[in-house]
């Protein structure tokens, strides 16, 4: 038996996964990005508390060797995957590694989306939700001065705009508030403007809401003074909407989800034909879906809205412009893996049917199954793949590849209870065999029986949860990617090349 030449032990550590069968523990990085790219929501084997803990823990973990890279995969999550809460909470940990670092101040500035560069502030609402996230975790104590320092740089870089839109004067931190705490030096030009903040005269302007708000105040001045009856009232303010709707429209003054979130309203005013042809146009607009980081499930929403709400006959105008944004929510698939067979398959077990929050979406709460089988029916539309789903067995699912990736969602959702409610990953591999170049395999990598199969195909792990464990063991032609959102389908793209490519595209990131 050797004493000095012993056998190298293995980097990747077998530990027991949340169903009690084996999985494989995540790298601290890769660990902390599965967390950022699924949020702290209650999920399935994860209680919300639970999540939050694994954060804080995660980022001292990578903190300890690289803050930097912590920092930098916070503003990845917020300003390219479009997480928000994750991020406020992880920036408002990250405070304690900061102090007296001049990344700090970096850290907590704006992000310059032209420019790809700047800190997690992504909007000035950013401010206030870290702010209350500081002082909740360290009550008693004032922000880090990186924190203020961070956030001074943040206002005194605002326009009227921002300032108006953003200043949450209904909250119990207010931006007012962030400018007593801050004391920024504004301009010569917006000093006037940070007075009328102070005073809670600063008016928003050109957005839905105070438009609408104004109509509805002039209309009921006239109910009051005799003017016009409670019936005259109701047919000019839905007019009043209804031209307010037209002139953001026209003048592309109103911004992508709110647009999404008013969809309904503009079917409610009325039936201006005109009116519903540019709101179309905007909703397929390219540019401004990119601009947006409009998640495909977030437009896939509102066209479920609209069905239900109204019918596809009413309806049919949005209903045709949302299936074509939801194509161009994503990124062009038409050239990804063109040479091979690609296979999807998603995990249709009980644990997937867990409601999480989505990112950017301020009600309701989705399946991580009707996740899974959007990212399913995605690339099945995109790449032309074949798609299977897996609990107790794995079986293929036939379907019409000119139907709208939407058809295809809801056809493979209804396939869940077909195959059983277990979870077995070595029945995907029996399955598909070796007829396959790639797989794509979305779950939430939590199984009860022994690891993943080997195969000689190129496997790409889509862990919908972000539990601290996969089942599919990693090794260089298994790419691990996290949750769901736009940047999946760029990474793809290259993850043949570098399996590290979501890690290299955070270190890319510029603070």
């Amino acid at each position: 038996m050797a004493k000095y030449n012993v056998k190298a032990k293995p980097t990747i550590t077998p530990v027991t996964n949340h169903q009690g069968g084996i999985g494989y523990a995540y790298d601290a990085k890769s660990e902390l990005v599965a967390i950022l790219a699924t949020g702290i929501d209650n999920k399935y084997y994860e209680k919300e508390g639970e999540r939050e803990n694994r954060l804080a823990t995660s980022i001292a973990e990578v903190a300890k060797k690289d803050k930097t890279f912590v920092a930098k995969a916070l503003v990845y999550a917020r300003s390219v995957m479009g997480q928000r809460t994750v991020t406020h909470l992880g920036a408002a940990e990250l405070a304690k590694v900061l102090r007296g670092d001049p990344l700090g101040t970096r850290f907590y500035s704006k992000r310059i989306r032209n420019g790809n560069s700047g800190g997690v502030v992504y909007r000035l609402d950013d401010m206030l939700e870290i702010a209350a996230c500081y002082q909740a975790k360290n009550p008693g104590k004032g922000l880090s001065n990186a924190i203020k320092k961070g956030f001074k740089l943040v206002l005194e870089s605002a326009d009227e705009y921002e300032l108006a839109k953003y200043q949450a004067s209904n909250r119990d931190l207010s931006l007012v508030d962030i400018v007593n705490l801050v004391h920024p030096k504004p301009s010569e030009k917006m000093a006037p403007i940070f007075a009328k903040l102070m005073k809670g005269e600063l008016k928003q302007f050109n957005t839905v809401e105070d438009k609408n708000t104004k109509a509805g105040q002039e209309v009921a001045a006239k109910v009051k003074t005799g003017k016009i009856t409670k019936e005259e009232a109701a047919v000019e303010l839905a007019q009043a909407k209804e031209d307010n709707y037209a002139e953001l429209i026209k003048t592309r003054k109103i911004g992508y989800l709110a647009l999404l979130r008013n969809l309904r309203n503009i079917l409610k005013t009325g039936t201006n034909g005109e009116l519903i042809a540019d709101a179309c146009e905007l909703l397929t607009d390219t540019k401004l879906i990119k601009q947006s980081l409009v998640f495909p499930h977030q437009i896939d929403l509102a066209l479920e809205i609209m069905l239900a709400e109204f019918g596809a006959s009413k309806a049919m105008p949005f209903i045709k412009a949302l299936n074509k944004a939801y194509e161009l929510a994503i990124p062009n698939l038409t050239e990804l893996f063109p040479n091979g067979k690609t296979a999807v398959v998603f995990d249709s077990s009980g644990s997937m049917s867990t409601f999480i929050k989505l990112a950017n979406k301020n009600e309701g709460s989705e399946a991580s199954i009707a996740k899974a089988a959007l990212i399913a029916s995605t690339l099945a539309k995109g790449i032309g793949a074949d798609v299977y789903h897996f609990a107790d067995t794995t079986a293929q699912i036939k379907f019409n590849p000119l139907d709208t990736v939407n058809t295809l969602k809801n056809q493979f959702l209804s396939k869940q209870g077909s195959v059983g409610y277990g979870t077995s990953f070595n029945s995907i591999m029996k399955t598909l065999g070796d007829k396959y170049d790639r797989i794509f395999v979305i779950s939430d990598m939590q199984s009860g029986d022994t690891p993943f199969s080997k195969t000689r195909a190129h496997i790409y792990s889509i862990n919908i949860a972000g539990y601290g464990t996969t089942s599919i063991k990693p090794n260089n032609k298994v790419y691990q990617l996290f949750g769901y959102s736009a940047d999946i389908y760029e990474l793809v793209k290259k993850v043949e090349i570098s399996p590290l490519e979501i890690i290299k595209a955070i270190e890319a990131i510029e603070i």
